[in-house]
């Protein structure tokens, strides 16, 4: 198979777009070429594996039929925004990616961070590293550097036009009031009336469905409104994002704040619909607490006490062992830092060392002996999740997500910036 391109760089630099025109130019000359963001590929094999569990039944290696069949219907895969942050992620990724290889697929791929830097902060990195190996074999890595984000440069020029906001702050009478005008043009743009709308369900892939208190869904444009609480603080996902996506035109959020150090879970709900919209370049109109650039603000603060990636100390580390733990199952592994904290409320952080000073852990002789089982830690309201993020570069890993949603909100906070 032909060797793939995998191309790197800072937000807005332009990745997604040379690979749409690559991926359009390639199907323009007759060929097979499947495009799909980030979440619309975990969406498609979680499908395609749940499929083939239905029909074929229990196999050694369902994935192994999933990549053959994405090969089958086109060998040329264009994947954009390979960034994983969770275990569950990176255990299917590996997983298919090295089966799509071995089927002679090709893969064009986009991303913040170069290959070897993906899932620095993950748990259990070392079983996503055939993953990296794969890539690394298969495709050549591209940084593309071109001093400019391009969104903001677009951002400031529909600013100089003084193109309308679709965005509000602060939150208030006045923000529902230049919302409602806002929502009434956009509904009337294709020349009809603005009809009343009603309450309904969305249909959710995988059999679920998500309730819409508000939706135009009867002509022309459609339209639904939610809640920053109804779409980002419940348990709703990408799953629900990507049926908003496919089935409206515009989606209205109302009452947006500005994220706490503690909204980290929503905030990120939030920046995953974020994606969806953009990537399908659907509106999206809300009141917001806070101008876009400083809804993170509180997130990245908490972010910014990292410390160097030296060998010395790099925070807690969790793994996975290949021999069973005390009740004879594999259980997860903590790796005490040698220098801890405690919050108010009883909760685990790493400290640096030299804020530890003689309370600082001796570097054990034995390096087997820092670890011992999750459970027999004793952390009150720890969670894997706070383990990493403690070095720069897992720190970085992490806001990502938050830096790209930053740079598309601002794009995207005029109403002319979403078409």
């Amino acid at each position: 198979a032909p060797r793939g391109v995998y191309i790197y760089g800072e937000p807005g630099a332009g990745k997604t777009m040379m690979m749409n025109m690559f991926h359009e130019t390639v199907r323009s000359s007759g060929l097979r070429s499947r495009r799909a963001h980030f979440h619309d590929f975990m969406l498609d094999m979680s499908r395609e594996l749940h499929r083939i569990r239905q029909t074929v039944g229990g196999i050694q290696d369902p994935m192994a039929l999933v990549a053959k069949k994405f090969v089958e219907e086109s060998p040329l895969l264009c994947f954009d925004e390979c960034h994983v942050l969770n275990i569950g992620d990176a255990l299917l990724m590996r997983t298919f990616f090295e089966h799509l290889f071995e089927a002679g697929g090709t893969v064009v791929a986009t991303s913040n961070l170069a290959p070897d830097e993906l899932y620095a902060s993950g748990i259990n990195r070392e079983v996503f590293r055939p993953f990296i190996d794969s890539i690394l074999s298969n495709c050549d890595a591209m940084r593309l550097s071109t001093g400019e984000d391009f969104r903001s440069t677009r951002s400031a020029a529909l600013a100089a036009s003084s193109d309308r906001r679709s965005f509000f702050w602060p939150l208030g009478p006045d923000a529902d009031r230049q919302l409602e005008e806002t929502l009434a043009l956009v509904l009337t743009e294709g020349g009809g009336d603005a009809l009343e709308p009603h309450a309904g369900e969305i249909g959710v892939p995988m059999g679920r469905k998500l309730p819409c208190r508000r939706m135009w869904v009867a002509e022309g444009i459609k339209a639904a409104e939610f809640s920053y609480e109804e779409l980002c603080v419940r348990p709703v996902g990408t799953h629900d994002y990507i049926a908003l996506g496919e089935q409206f035109d515009v989606v209205v959020i109302t009452n947006v704040p500005r994220f706490n150090s503690t909204d980290e879970s929503a905030a990120r709900r939030f920046a995953s619909l974020v994606d969806v919209l953009y990537d399908r370049h659907k509106r999206l109109l809300c009141t917001i607490q806070a101008p876009p650039r400083e809804l993170f603000t509180a997130i990245r603060k908490e972010y910014s006490d990292s410390r160097e990636d030296v060998e010395e100390d790099l925070g807690a580390s969790v793994r996975m062992p290949s021999f069973g733990g005390s009740s004879g199952k594999h259980v997860a592994q903590f790796r005490v830092p040698r220098a801890m904290a405690y919050t108010d409320t009883g909760g685990y952080t790493a400290a640096p060392l030299e804020e530890a000073g003689e309370a600082a852990r001796p570097v054990p002789e034995d390096p087997e002996a820092s670890w011992v089982e999750w459970s027999a830690t004793g952390l009150k309201d720890a969670c894997m999740w706070d383990l990493t993020g403690h070095t720069k570069a897992e720190q970085h890993d992490r806001l990502l997500p938050l830096i790209r949603c930053e740079s598309r909100l601002e794009e995207m906070s005029y109403l002319h910036g979403q078409v």
